[in-house]
């Protein structure tokens, strides 16, 4: 304890006494909080540095039979494992890198444990007895509080006593200079009889009486709260200001030994932990790139030279069947090989409906990527344009980085492209069909090269073996006059369009010519659909033209984006 102390300084300020002490009590619970979140840190990091290693540590062939000889485990599982499996063999963990990697792996779980202990020993240590500090201060506080709210009450009852005695022999005084004052009035007169002058005495008498009385008392009040009074000022209250600075030190004390252990704890693993970092760097420093190169060499070197090819010769000078045998057979085993590539790019092993399939999905794929990389080079030259517009949005090597950028998209789709007829003519051939038609390849390739190559396909399967080759003009049509269904729409080329009577579908007729995408056109006659993939067209309507592929069918869409093959007499293009 300190050699000043607050029953002499803060005798009267016991609100700011109480004030400080609630306050400390508060520090120590926040201090409780904070080491129980170190711990659950501590807990936390170890646990993540061991995951850390597992996620990370390289497999081998021991771990792999370990794990076949333990429990069963679903196909899910072994296919996880195969796909987290590392690409190290048994003979690269002899490599010094790979030895390195193993030793910073293993020392992580050293180092995990330390945390661990950090951990143990500041729930032991400090939490536990945290926890019993602010328990018993609180206690104590409590305690000397209800002691100081006893003490001001029995100084506020002395009070009242001093106070009602002095009330009462002020009253007597009052009442005892009146009798007086009565008595020698009727004593100086003449008149008073003899009997008043006796009574007037006795009442002065008794007054006079009464007043020393109330005096003796308050005298004996006064004298008693004084000294209860000295001994409230100078022992009681100071002393018990005096144990709430105790209990407050007392609790400093204990929280500085507590933080001190904090640090202990902490320090202790540091040894431990530099151990490990010290063994990290000493492995490191065994990395040695030519003992790798030699020991990869030892193990996968002085393997056999490929054999002289041998010259064949053909014709009237061809020697005989046995001659060059080893070279007729070098030769079948590399057109095996090729066989084999072209095998696996045809899915030969897969039967004829999963090779379908197979081929769809792949030409799918495909499609997709070009659309992307379709998309990519589209807003490349967005950018170009803008660059060539307003010079100052960018600079000569953004605008050469740009064109590079186009020029290798541009190559990348033509190599999609080959790569997408390649499986369409096995699609082709596995369904029997004539091989398509190779597409233009070259730098001028659209975004809609995918979805007309489609729609092609879709509309040779659907309409070219119908019957329906050829597409004659409607009769029996009666001119209705034409309004335009869009306000600014372009002006008909015809003032009339044609009503077709119930019941009578008009035949198809010859490709209509002059349709370019995304212009809109007008709708002559009412068509019903005859498949899932064309629309229903009503007289009178406005479309826009998505796609024309010159077969007679023309691909429009509605305001509302239904879209479907519609015959492409039965509309005319805006003018």
């Amino acid at each position: 304890m300190s050699e000043l102390n607050w029953g002499e300084t803060l005798w009267d300020q016991w609100d700011r006494v109480q004030e400080h002490t609630d306050n400390g009590l508060e520090f120590t619970k926040k201090c409780q909080e904070f080491v129980r979140d170190r711990i659950k840190l501590e807990i936390e990091y170890a646990k993540s540095l061991r995951g850390l290693k597992k996620r990370y540590k390289l497999k081998n062939a021991e771990d792999d039979s370990a794990n076949s000889h333990g429990a069963k485990t679903s196909i899910k599982e072994s296919v996880r494992n195969l796909s987290r499996r590392s690409n190290t063999s048994l003979d690269d963990q002899n490599f010094s890198t790979v030895k390195a990697y193993n030793v910073f792996l293993g020392q992580l779980e050293l180092i995990a444990r330390d945390h661990e202990i950090v951990a143990e020993g500041l729930q032991e240590k400090v939490a536990e007895r945290l926890k019993v500090i602010h328990k018993e201060t609180t206690n104590n506080r409590k305690n000397l509080c209800n002691t100081a709210t006893q003490l001001q009450h029995e100084y506020k009852e002395w009070q009242v006593v001093l106070d009602r005695n002095q009330l009462k022999y002020e009253k007597a005084a009052k009442e005892a200079d009146a009798a007086s004052q009565a008595f020698a009035r009727v004593n100086e007169d003449m008149n008073a009889t003899k009997a008043q002058v006796e009574k007037s005495r006795s009442q002065m008498n008794y007054r006079q009486d009464l007043m020393e009385k109330s005096k003796g008392d308050y005298i004996i009040a006064v004298e008693t709260t004084n000294n209860n009074q000295h001994e409230y000022y100078h022992q009681r209250w100071p002393g018990l200001i005096n144990q709430m600075q105790r209990c407050e030190e007392n609790r400093i004390e204990e929280l500085k030994s507590i933080l001190i252990e904090h640090c202990t704890i902490h320090s202790s693993i540091l040894p431990h932990v530099t151990s490990c970092i010290d063994t990290m760097t000493d492995t490191c420093e065994k990395i040695n790139p030519a003992e790798d190169s030699e020991l990869l060499m030892e193990e996968r070197g002085n393997q056999p030279y490929p054999p002289d090819h041998v010259f064949m010769e053909y014709g009237s000078k061809a020697p005989p069947s046995n001659f060059g045998a080893h070279n007729n057979s070098t030769r079948k085993t590399k057109k095996n090989r090729k066989n084999t590539k072209v095998n696996k790019e045809g899915f030969e092993n897969l039967p004829p409906e999963k090779r379908k399939k197979a081929f769809k999905e792949k030409i799918k794929e495909i499609e997709g990527k070009i659309s992307i990389q379709l998309k990519a080079r589209a807003a490349l030259e967005e950018i170009l344009e803008l660059y060539s517009q307003k010079p100052e949005l960018g600079s000569a090597d953004a605008m050469e980085d740009s064109r590079s950028q186009i020029d290798e998209i541009t190559q990348t789709l033509e190599k999609l492209q080959e790569e997408l007829y390649k499986y369409q003519c096995y699609l082709a051939a596995l369904m029997d069909k004539a091989a398509p038609e190779k597409p233009h390849i070259g730098s001028h390739l659209q975004a809609d090269t995918v979805s007309i190559t489609s729609s092609v396909s879709h509309i040779s399967a659907n309409h070219s073996g119908s019957g329906d080759s050829e597409m004659p003009p409607p009769d029996q049509l009666s001119p209705v006059e034409f309004e335009p269904t869009s306000p600014g729409a372009n002006e008909f080329n015809s003032d009339t369009y044609y009503e077709v009577p119930d019941n009578q579908i008009p035949p198809p007729m010859d490709p209509v010519s002059g349709l370019s995408m995304g212009n809109p056109c007008a709708v002559l006659y009412d068509y019903a659909a005859q498949h899932d993939d064309e629309l229903d067209i009503y007289a009178g309507e406005q479309l826009f033209i998505i796609e024309d592929n010159g077969t007679g069918w023309v691909k429009a869409k509605r305001n509302d984006n239904e879209m479907g093959l519609v015959p492409g007499n039965y509309i005319e293009l805006f003018t």
